[in-house]
């Protein structure tokens, strides 16, 4: 696939693509994957994929693993990171793994156990979003997330460290865990540095979300500006980074931006200058826009400005090629200088940390969003540095000094110091003279050194104060030394500073340690030691540190007394120690010391010593006299040096960043802490001296660098060095332009009018024209400079005023027009008519119309409430040369008010208003009402006008009354306006009463305002219950009960109000609110957790609401009490069909849990029959029967409490195969005798019967005439001569019936045995009560309906009673029923626990009775 990034490509250019795609692959390894190659450059990018597919097979050789030690040291990181997959590489490479996939594997053995660990207290895990920089400084990061408790605790981890939270967005704290249904979203506010680290969310003790935060400290060197852009015109926006970002974030009216259609997001190659182009600009693009960089941002407006061409009026205008904004400054310049001051703080950072003091001298100034950023970068327009803090190295004891200069002398400032405002002192001392600002310290101690900011309306500039030893030199220089052949020989010096290495030379040539040569430094000392002289050591030897250095001769002698090292010049600091050694051949000989002639002995501030053959002079605290010549001697053999005391060299006031215009002259100043020095200039490295153009001067210790005339090529990085101090500034140089020109101005004849236009500089002068002539101040003409500001005013303007204005300064001008003109005016008799008001009531139309002379072209608007009307709907505008007229149809009560209209040219406006008075019913009475008074006998209620009364007063209130529980609203009748109250004297004492009050107008009544319900007297509240009493307690209800009060103080209770509390907790949680009260003296609290303990407590509720809670109860447990095993109407029977599946189910209630076993006829159950037990249920599962399975199982029940058995007998059984041949046969007259052979399954299946049908030659229909025999011989009965007959006989088990056995035909022509002819006799149809059909079992829950039937039968029709446990249910109303033709039903509407038990239906007649009896079981 390739994507291409431009519309057309340039010539000779093309998308990337590919000239070989890989080729899919087979590989015998376990892990499969997608591999994606790209190939992308400026014009577009191209991908192509390609698939590994995994196979194995049944040989493998597993390579040895070796690099273990590595394995284990990268798999901690990766579960610590949870990294993403195209991240696994890169991290392994970093630590030396490279078998990838053995790490994929193991990371995905990990990702199992980890959500087998988020499964114990999680249900759901998605849309995992990581941490996030927003646009306002704040970073974020999202899950969503279901708990399995909603108690548990989630913890906040960051870098190991458990950090607070708030749940709530208004508090003031810095992290905030906002929960939103599913949705958990955690926001790190007020962004700092610290705040990076790896965050992690865990649930309980699970860890469930890691990520990592990472702040990039970056800043803007320029930042962006505001830009004004034409209609359709591109607008740029463009900042320069302080270090390389390959991205920032662009907003847009607070909305982040992306690269498309409508924006162009570019950054350069060295990723340090961004750019946003908001291309075709329309209004609606108009707003604030801003960078985001890290936590650093900067922001500015886009102004759109129409396009008022006349000649493009109503036509669509074109696309601008052109472009606004942009930062007014050599961005690639400004890139390339920071860019190399980032490669020069990479080279010196090894440096820096060696050395004990030194800074970059930083600037930072904050001029608002309209600066740079920079110090003298912003416009003359703004307040700004001309000159900011410098980074100042200060010696302990020695003053310092920080001093910036702002662009305006009427700002004071604030002085800092690491974030806490500084004031003058004894020490300190704070001043200012006109825009120059000074920070003075009296003498410099440790604690002086940090951070310091000046700040003034909102511009800023920082530098540090270091404080130090002074600049680094040396307090003993060498001294030359005579040695003796073949004798050892020394050479020693001593620096300011003991950070400081060093490097020796003789003759040129640099030395090292050897075995004959030993270099060593102890502390600030450093030396150089020959073991034995040679006349090849004889020369001239040098030492270096860091600039300073110290030279001296090593001679060597015949062995008479001579110095092996003599006096060196010593440099010391005022108040610092100083030492003068040297060292004789012999340690035998004692010296002489002297100072400028004078002998020197010990004292309280000089020390003469002398250790073997080193004699030395040290000098406690130096003073200026202590400056000399001084000369030992011993023995004739005599050495000197001098001894100089100064200042501490360094900068009191460092070089500051100059901004300087093109042509004009610019000055680099700064002060050394001493007169006595000299330095030198540099610009870009190269040395500067004066010349024509530049002269270089010093004034005492102010040293100053002045160019006459700024060129660009004058722009650099400046530095003036002296004694190795350094200080550094940049000059810019920028070109004379306008950063605000002139306006067009339209004004009225007689008004003043007014022409401004400000330059980058103040320093130039200018020239006004108009339509080309010169203008100067005169009496109706004032031209005026303030800075930078240049205007032009004119006192009353005239006609001849209007024309085409011009400033001109240094070749840049600017231009604009005057133009002068008359508003539009009314007529005053016209405006008169019109200001009267308009009255028209609802749903009526309202006009209006104003006449105006005819004038000039003008644009006429109108308005209604402040609002400008547009025509359509229900407005309708017409504008004639003379008038112009509206007409709002179908009035509104909310269209009344304020009626405008407006008339207005390019000189002004005119405004003409009156008023729309549309007349309605008032509105509802305000609320809330007020009880003023109420007792016993009275309520008294006061209420507030409506607010809209209908363009018409209130004349009366009308109101209506009810009670609480009544359903009717009664009518009390009206009262006048005035005063708004009532009385309502009808009241009963604790009743509560509701109000509808409405307003009355000459247009109708308002709605009603409806109060709440008010109780008549005070309120008296019942007396506290005693505390409730726990009946019985299980995991999921604990059922309690408790007495009424016994103080009801005098009032009828209506119910109670039940609160639990879990225990360690203080809080009470309502059950129930007042408004719906227990009104039984107990309760079934459901809402608890098993496991958990609570305690309760009860309170009465009367009329006027809940009184004094009870105290609380025991404390209770929500768990089932110990019971012995029980089950729950376990089936005793089951029925299988060969090859099913055997499922029995047993349920059972148990406390504490019980053990499960099952038996089959009194042994153990075989190993293929699968046992599932869960809470309260025990499953029995045979997968595929046989009959061989059929037994008597028996589940056992066992806990500390007791046991409980249950047999189950589980039949596994088939259809059953038919009966044998039918024979028939015949004894008597009427009757024939139908056997039958048995089924072959008879001896197995001891639940079998028959089943027998008959059929005679006239009915043609099939009856059953017999079943459930046992035996195989029926008598068939009836039968009578003339018709055939046929029988079949069914074999019927647990599963149903088999296919019959067919008889043969019985008939008129079966040879039978006849019976003897006999006289008719009289048959009888009497015979006792059967029953045909019998009752079935049934089993109900509990609230539902049930319906029982049998059949019976009998001659004469018998009589018929139900019974239920023995009892007649003849009387009993809650049963209904019915007999009809022998079918008797029962009917039960919504059975309950009462109606368990043994039903009996019992038919009676004179030749007996027959009854059949059934169970019905309620299940809770």
């Amino acid at each position: 696939m390739i994507t291409q990034f431009v519309e057309e490509l340039p010539e000779g250019m093309t998308t990337p693509d590919f000239t070989r795609k890989p080729i899919a692959l087979t590989i015998q390894e376990d892990q499969a994957d997608t591999y994606k190659c790209f190939a992308s450059n400026e014009f577009g990018r191209a991908m192509v994929t390609c698939v590994l597919n995994v196979i194995e097979v049944g040989f493998k050789k597993r390579k040895e693993f070796q690099q273990t030690a590595k394995k284990a040291e990268a798999k901690p990181l990766l579960k610590r990171r949870r990294a993403d997959k195209k991240d696994y590489e890169r991290i392994m490479h970093e630590y030396g793994v490279t078998d990838f996939r053995w790490m994929l594997k193991k990371l995905d053995e990990m990702r199992k156990v980890r959500e087998e660990e988020q499964a114990q207290v999680i249900k759901n895990l998605s849309n995992l979003k990581h941490v996030e920089v927003k646009g306002d400084g704040t970073a974020s990061f999202e899950l969503d997330m279901d708990l399995i408790d909603p108690s548990h605790r989630i913890f906040i981890y960051k870098d190991g460290a458990m950090i607070p939270y708030s749940k709530e967005l208004d508090m003031e704290m810095k992290h905030i865990l906002k929960h939103i249904g599913r949705k958990y979203i955690f926001t790190i506010k007020d962004l700092l540095p610290d705040d990076g680290g790896f965050y992690q969310v865990d649930v309980e003790d699970v860890n469930i979300f890691s990520t990592d935060l990472k702040i990039h400290m970056v800043d803007f060197v320029v930042k962006i500006q505001e830009v004004k852009a034409m209609e359709r015109e591109d607008a740029l926006f463009e900042c320069v980074l302080s270090k390389p970002f390959s991205k920032i974030m662009w907003m847009g009216k607070n909305s982040p931006l992306e690269q498309g259609e409508k924006y162009d997001i570019t950054v350069s190659e060295d990723k340090l200058i961004h750019r946003l182009v908001v291309k075709d600009c329309q209004q609606l693009d108009k707003g604030i826009y801003a960078a985001v960089a890290g936590i650093k941002s900067c922001s500015a407006w886009l102004v759109v400005e129409a396009d008022n061409d006349p000649n493009l009026r109503g036509k669509k205008k074109e696309r601008k090629t052109t472009r606004a904004g942009g930062a007014g400054a050599n961005l690639e310049k400004i890139a390339q200088e920071q860019q190399a001051k980032l490669q020069k703080e990479k080279e010196e950072k090894p440096k820096e940390e060696k050395k004990d003091t030194g800074g970059t001298g930083s600037q930072q100034v904050n001029s608002g969003d309209g600066g740079t950023g920079d110090v003298g970068t912003g416009t003359e327009s703004s307040l700004h540095f001309t000159r900011g803090l410098s980074d100042v190295t200060a010696v302990r004891g020695q003053p310092a000094e920080l001093a910036c200069t702002l662009s305006s002398e009427k700002f004071d400032g604030v002085w800092s110091k690491d974030g806490e405002k500084l004031s003058s002192s004894d020490t300190l001392v704070i001043s200012k003279d006109g825009a120059n600002h000074k920070l003075a310290i009296q003498s410099c101690k440790d604690s002086d050194a940090g951070q310091y900011q000046f700040e003034a309306a909102g511009c800023k500039t920082k530098a540090s104060l270091s404080v130090g030893e002074g600049s680094l030199h040396f307090t003993r220089g060498l001294s030359d030394v005579t040695a003796v052949r073949g004798e050892p020989a020394e050479l020693g010096c001593t620096l300011s500073s003991d950070k400081f290495d060093g490097i020796w030379s003789k003759d040129g040539e640099k030395l090292s340690s050897s075995d004959t040569l030993v270099i060593s430094k102890d502390g600030a000392n450093h030396k150089l030691a020959i073991q034995s002289c040679k006349d090849s050591d004889a020369g001239q030897y040098q030492f270096e540190a860091e600039g300073c250095k110290t030279k001296a001769s090593l001679s060597l002698g015949d062995g008479s007394l001579h110095f092996t090292r003599g006096l060196s010049d010593v440099t010391a600091v005022w108040g610092e120690p100083a030492e003068l050694a040297c060292t004789l051949s012999s340690e035998k000989c004692d010296g002489v010391w002297s100072k400028d002639g004078e002998k020197l002995s010990s004292s309280d501030t000089l020390v003469i010593s002398k250790d073997g053959a080193n004699h030395k002079l040290a000098i406690q605290s130096c003073k200026d006299s202590d400056a000399g010549q001084y000369q030992f001697e011993a023995e004739g053999c005599k050495t000197k040096a001098s001894l100089s005391v100064r200042d501490s060299l360094h900068f009191t006031r460092g070089l500051s960043d100059v901004t300087a215009i093109r042509g004009r002259p610019a000055v680099l100043g700064c002060t050394l802490s001493s007169e006595k020095c000299d330095g030198v200039w540099s610009k870009d490295g190269e040395k500067l001296s004066s010349s024509g153009t530049l002269v270089i001067s010093k004034d005492g210790a102010n040293h100053k660098l002045a160019i006459q005339r700024c060129k660009e090529s004058d722009a650099g990085q400046y530095q003036f060095e002296a004694e190795g101090c350094k200080t550094k500034a940049s000059l810019t140089v920028e070109v004379l332009h306008f950063t605000r020109g002139l306006s067009d101005v339209t004004t009225v004849r007689g008004q003043p009018a007014e022409l401004a236009c400000t330059l980058s500089s103040d320093k130039c002068d200018d020239v006004w024209s108009k339509d080309g002539e010169k203008l100067s101040s005169s009496d109706t003409l004032v031209i005026s400079k303030n800075g930078a500001n240049h205007k032009l005013a004119i006192q009353s303007c005239k006609d001849s005023d209007a024309g085409q204005y011009q400033f001109e300064a240094e070749g840049c001008n600017t231009k604009a027009s005057l133009s002068v003109g008359e508003p539009p005016m009314f007529d005053l008799d016209d405006l008169q008519k019109f200001s009267k008001p308009v009255i028209v009531r609802v749903g009526q139309n309202a006009a209006f119309k104003l006449a105006f002379g005819s004038q000039d072209q003008f644009e006429v608007k109108w308005f209604k409430g402040g609002e400008e009307l547009m025509d359509g709907g229900s407005v309708k505008m017409v504008k004639e040369r003379t008038h112009s007229r509206l007409l709002l149809r179908e009035c509104l009560r909310t269209d009344a008010g304020e009626v405008k209209i407006q008339l207005k040219n390019d000189y002004g406006s005119v405004e003409a208003t009156t008023k729309l008075i549309v007349l309605d019913k008032p509105g509802p009475p305000q609320g809330p009402v007020e009880v003023v008074s109420t007792s016993s006998t009275l309520l008294e209620i006061k209420w507030g006008p409506p607010k809209d009364d209908g363009g018409s007063p209130v004349t009366n209130y009308t109101l209506e009354r009810q009670q609480i529980g009544d359903s009717t609203w009664k009518k009390l009748g009206k009262i006048p306006a005035d005063p708004i109250i009532y009385r309502d004297r009808n009241v009963s004492h604790g009743k509560r009463y509701s109000y509808l009050v409405c307003a009355m107008n000459a247009e109708g009544v308002s709605d009603p305002l409806e109060t709440e319900y008010i109780m008549a007297g005070i309120l008296v509240f019942p007396g506290a219950p005693e505390p409730p009493k726990v009946v019985s307690a299980f995991k999921n209800c604990i059922n309690l009960s408790w007495t009424a009060p016994a103080d009801t103080r005098g009032t009828t209770i209506i119910g109670y109000m039940l609160e639990k509390r879990k225990k360690d907790t203080t809080q009470w949680i309502a059950l129930n609110p007042v408004n719906e009260p227990i009104e039984d003296e107990k309760y079934a609290v459901r809402d608890v957790i098993e496991g958990a303990e609570y305690q309760f407590r009860v309170s009465a509720i009367n009329v006027s609401g809940a009184g004094d809670p009870s105290g609380p109860s025991e404390l209770v447990c929500a768990k089932n009490p110990d019971m012995k095993p029980r089950f729950k109407d376990p089936e005793d029977f089951v029925v299988v069909r060969a090859g099913n599946s055997v499922r029995v189910n047993v349920n059972y209630e148990a406390s504490p849990l019980p053990e499960i076993s099952w038996l089959k006829d009194g042994d153990p159950v075989a190993p293929w029959i699968n046992i599932i037990n869960t809470e309260g249920t025990s499953q029995l599962v045979i997968p595929s029967s046989r009959r061989s399975d059929s037994g008597l199982f028996t589940i056992i029940a066992t806990n500390s409490v007791g046991q409980a058995r249950f047999d189950i007998e589980v039949r596994v059984t088939d259809e059953p195969k038919p009966p044998g041949p039918i024979e028939l046969e015949q004894n008597v007259h009427g009757k024939v005798i139908v056997s039958w052979a048995p089924s072959p399954d008879a001896e197995e299946d001891d639940r079998l019967y028959y089943v027998v049908a008959e059929r005679d030659s006239i009915t043609r229909m099939w009856k059953i005439v017999a079943d459930h025999l046992l035996t195989t011989r029926y008598t068939a009965i009836n039968i009578r001569s003339g018709r055939e007959y046929h029988f079949r006989v069914f074999a019927k088990n647990d599963m149903g019936l088999s296919e019959p056995s067919e008889s043969p035909t019985w008939g008129s022509n079966s040879l039978k045995v006849t019976p003897a002819m006999s006289s008719s006799t009289a048959v009888s149809f009497e015979r006792p009560p059967s029953v045909l059909v019998p009752l079935k079992v049934h089993t109900h829950p509990n609230g539902y309906q049930c319906y029982m039937t049998c059949a019976v039968s009998g001659c004469p029709r018998p009589h018929v009673t139900w019974y239920l446990n023995n009892t007649s249910l003849a009387s009993n109303k809650n049963y209904y029923m019915t007999n009809a033709y022998g079918v008797c039903s029962i009917y039960i509407l919504r059975v309950s626990p009462e109606d368990n038990g043994e039903y009996k239906v019992v038919a009676v007649n004179c030749f007996g009775k027959a009854e059949c009896t059934t169970k019905l079981t309620i299940k809770d």
